[in-house]
């Protein structure tokens, strides 16, 4: 009796030992754990650093000290979101205030009605009051995004009128409400602005919109416009045919010559439409541009011709162009009463042709930050009807429109991310290579474990 008593209070003190040491260990499981949670270490061992985010990107997230929220509408489980939840646990990793959810839209559609979202792959954007939308993100365009809405104020887009030009506050197929509605969701304060009641444009304009005039402009109302280019400002002229010859001679002092033309393109048949809509599809190198590999429409627009000569200070350069098959007719007669257009080799001018144009203007009068001059910047289309609510959300035409304005009031600028190289180095494997694949895990080294596993239970079997 004494012995397995002995026996006994050996088991329980090894026992509870035993069960000491399991509890230290879960502990120190669950803390580590616990500690890993908040502070934890990511490893990017790829060669271009591909699962890392840019120093520039870095630099913008160490600056959020504000709560930025960002809502995914994706399809659940459709596998097109991957690329970007993978971006937002980046940002989320890197700064705890920046988070994330993914909805489907069709699964939650009130969520998606108070958003306004008519798109898979939108994602906005919300910090505050101020919002921002993107379009299947990269990076780029999710730091950008994030810079807009922890900017404190919204820059200011205004729209001339009084002179017949397109109506920001109609839902008619030719008013401007859905350009409005876009750039507000790009967090731009929208105005309208009649210059014959103004002393001058005024001093918190980031852009100024002259949408089709039909009615010349005052000479006072030009000499307002001009000092506003002398300072640095930002316009956008949507100039469509037969128009204000007034504006096409202002814009002449610009290298811009805006032609008597009306731009026939027979190739937009081929897509179902009318030989007076052409479709653009080759785009300049430019900032507005960059990536853009989206078609366009033109309804019923003109060509514009760069002036050779230029003047000191002004570069006027191509923007968006029609294919070699389009021409600009100057024969209006026979458009307009016989709905005929042909191609006319002693007046008519052969594509491509240029139908939106941009300029800078150097002005001395206001600096950067970095000392140099400040630009006027310039863009010109020989169309006003692309931007209307006929026709703004068609393929890429609002994606241009909102390029340009972007370029226009220096916000596209905030950052630039070059994109990372792929890095795609494949494997070239022989024949004997793959079968090599194939037989060594598959077959071999489970055939060497179960004869391993033999020899030790004979050997076992032979001492006994």
């Amino acid at each position: 009796m004494k012995i397995r008593g002995i026996f006994s209070n050996r088991s329980a003190r090894y026992g509870t030992h035993m069960l000491i040491t399991i509890l230290i260990v879960l502990g120190i499981l669950v803390l580590i754990g616990a500690i890993s949670v908040r502070h934890h270490w990511r490893f990017d061992l790829t060669k271009t650093k591909r699962h890392s985010l840019s120093d520039e990107t870095i630099k913008v997230l160490n600056s959020v000290n504000k709560e930025v929220n960002a809502i995914a509408f994706y399809q659940e489980n459709s596998g097109s979101e991957g690329e970007l939840k993978d971006f937002l646990k980046l940002y989320k990793y890197k700064n705890p205030k920046f988070n994330y959810r993914f909805i489907d839209p069709d699964r939650n559609p009130t969520l998606a009605k108070k958003y306004g979202i008519t798109d898979y792959g939108t994602t906005v954007f919300e910090s505050g009051k101020n919002e921002a939308r993107v379009s299947w993100g990269r990076e780029e365009q999710i730091t950008n995004a994030i810079l807009k809405v922890i900017r404190e104020g919204k820059k200011v887009v205004y729209l001339l009128k009084g002179h017949g030009e397109n109506d920001i506050a109609t839902f008619a197929k030719d008013g401007y409400s859905q350009a409005k509605k876009a750039l507000e969701g790009q967090n731009y304060e929208v105005k309208e602005l009649v210059l014959l009641r103004a002393d001058s444009i005024p001093e918190n304009a980031s852009v100024l919109i002259i949408s089709s005039p039909k009615k010349e402009l005052m000479e006072s109302e030009m000499k307002l416009i001009k000092g506003y280019i002398e300072k640095g400002g930002g316009l956008l002229f949507l100039i469509d045919p037969l128009t204000v010859p007034g504006l096409t001679s202002f814009l002449e002092e610009y290298n811009l010559k805006l032609r008597d033309d009306i731009v026939v393109d027979t190739m937009s048949q081929l897509f179902g439409g009318d030989y007076l809509i052409p479709i653009v599809g080759q785009y300049e190198p430019h900032s507005i541009t960059r990536n853009f590999n989206v078609t366009t429409f033109f309804p019923f627009t003109r060509s514009i011709e760069i002036i050779k000569k230029a003047k000191a200070g002004i570069t006027a350069e191509p923007l968006a162009n029609t294919n070699k098959e389009s021409w600009g007719e100057t024969d209006r007669k026979m458009l307009e009463k016989e709905g005929k257009a042909k191609f006319d080799s002693g007046k008519d001018t052969r594509g491509p042709l240029t139908i939106a144009a941009v300029v800078t203007v150097q002005t001395g009068e206001k600096k950067n930050e970095k000392g140099g001059r400040k630009n006027s910047k310039m863009v010109v289309f020989g169309d006003s009807d692309f931007a209307n609510n006929s026709y703004l959300n068609v393929l890429g035409n609002k994606d241009l429109f909102l390029n340009t304005l972007n370029w226009l009031a220096e916000e596209e600028g905030l950052i630039s991310i070059r994109p990372k190289d792929t890095d795609y180095n494949p494997v070239i494997l022989s024949k004997a290579m793959g079968k090599a694949i194939f037989f060594v895990p598959v077959l071999i080294i489970p055939a060497m474990i179960l004869v391993a596993g033999i020899v030790v239970l004979s050997v076992k079997r032979w001492k006994k």
